[in-house]
């Protein structure tokens, strides 16, 4: 008895004469091994493939594939062409007991060339069932492979595959849904509950990069994500909407294989999320616009154009992905940009010269009497605080952020020697409990 079983990650909508691209029976062998397969992705074992000659689907023989224990195994198709943004259903029959799913291979830059995988389909009864599975390619390539990827099979049987068609087709998304829904998960790994799935979502634009943008729903926890998508470049501030599959790269959330792209409207506010430098590095404020505000530099040189921020909760990295900023050691900056993760490491990308400014705001007040002449200087510069009460620290840094000058303040006019300085600029800083106040000298003669 043949029972039929229909199981897709995607809604599928094929016209009645779609192209077939691939078709195999398991007919031909060349040794141990069936003809159009054991493709260059394949990496279950020689052993885990043996010719079935008995109760096969249709025609002389199947496979059988053995994968006992989990920890999938790939088994794939020689080198196909397939076409970006296309989507193609995979159709088989299969029979044993064990977790099958379906793949593909095309070098797209995520997910170290691969496409999500589809949900496993459980497979139990030696009775023959129909499977048909949708994945889409997100590149255009000659040497691409679509695969059976299994786990868990159970002898004698294992898993006994026949006739298998590949066939272009057409995805539909799941369903509507929100970034903070695709976002938010309790899963120890961050993966999105909707990971592997085709979804239609959208939000407001806050940040470009090379190949793709950041879009928010609102702020706040789980509201900002990556889409991946070359294609399509749509400015800050546009709102947008689109169909696209969610994947994983790197422990990194983002949507990919963008379908519908719609630019809504333009010139919407970008809505950013005050946060301390310690939740910058939290799930939940993955690809959310988020704002650090008084954060020293304590790392002006972190390595790979990144400098280091600590507001006293913990510290943070900013990174020069969008736009390089030199900031300057012991110097108290706000700073905004998306929370991106990369590289195992949270880190905000600042997206112009807008989003980092020295943070003199919170001393505004207190400072508002300081006076500091002559600028530029050549021997000395002459400092009046005013009437600002208590201990009041001063220190100056070059460029680099390095420290050439620190003290105490403790009378309203106090003279600054800069005659063994060399000519540049420097960053004054004036610090008194919480509250700080900066501003550019130049050293010139």
């Amino acid at each position: 008895m043949r029972n039929t079983l229909l199981i897709a990650l995607f809604a599928f909508c094929a016209p009645m004469h779609a192209q077939v691209i691939f078709q195999s029976g398991f007919e031909d062998w060349t040794g141990t091994v069936p003809d159009d397969w054991f493709g260059a992705r394949t990496n279950i074992a020689q052993a885990g493939v043996s010719q079935v000659s008995d109760d096969v689907h249709g025609g002389a023989f199947a496979v059988r594939l053995t994968r006992e224990g989990a920890g999938h195994q790939r088994f794939t198709t020689q080198p196909l062409t397939v076409v970006n943004g296309q989507a193609y259903t995979v159709t088989f029959w299969v029979r044993g007991q064990g977790e099958v799913r379906v793949g593909l291979y095309d070098g797209r830059p995520t997910g170290s060339g691969y496409a999500p995988y589809t949900p496993y389909v459980n497979v139990t009864g030696n009775t023959w069932n129909e499977v048909t599975l949708t994945v889409s390619a997100a590149m255009d390539a000659t040497d691409a492979e679509f695969i059976l990827s299994l786990q868990n099979t159970v002898g004698p049987e294992h898993l006994v595959v026949d006739d298998v068609t590949i066939a272009e087709g057409s995805v539909e998304p799941t369903e509507s849904v929100t970034i903070q829904e695709i976002q938010e998960t309790t899963d120890p790994d961050g993966n999105s509950p909707f990971l592997g799935m085709v979804v239609s979502t959208g939000g407001i634009v806050t940040a470009n990069l090379a190949n793709g943008f950041y879009i928010q729903n609102g702020n706040g926890p789980w509201s900002g994500i990556f889409v991946f998508s070359t294609q399509n470049v749509p400015a800050r501030g546009d709102s947008v909407t689109f169909s696209a599959a969610v994947e994983e790269f790197f422990s990194s959330t983002q949507l990919t294989q963008v379908n519908d792209f719609t630019v809504v409207s333009s010139g919407n506010p970008q809505v950013v999320t005050d946060v301390s430098t310690a939740q910058v590095n939290t799930e939940e404020m993955e690809s959310v616009l988020v704002k650090v505000s008084g954060a020293t530099c304590t790392n002006a040189d972190a390595g790979f154009g990144q400098f280091v921020l600590d507001d006293g909760s913990g510290t943070c990295l900013v990174d020069d992905v969008i736009y390089a900023y030199s900031a300057s050691l012991g110097t108290a900056y706000n700073v905004t940009g998306p929370a991106q993760f990369a590289f195992g490491e949270f880190r905000i990308l600042p997206r112009d010269a807008d989003d980092v400014e020295v943070a003199t705001s919170i001393g505004e007040h207190m400072f508002a009497g300081v006076q500091l002449y002559p600028n530029p200087a050549n021997a000395q510069l002459n400092l009046e605080i005013g009437s600002i009460v208590g201990r009041t620290e001063l220190a100056l840094t070059d460029a680099t952020g390095r420290l050439v000058l620190g003290d105490v303040l403790v009378q309203e006019r106090s003279t600054i020697d800069v005659s063994n300085l060399a000519d540049g600029l420097y960053l004054l800083t004036l610090r008194q409990g919480e509250s700080m106040w900066s501003t550019r000298v130049m050293v010139q003669r």
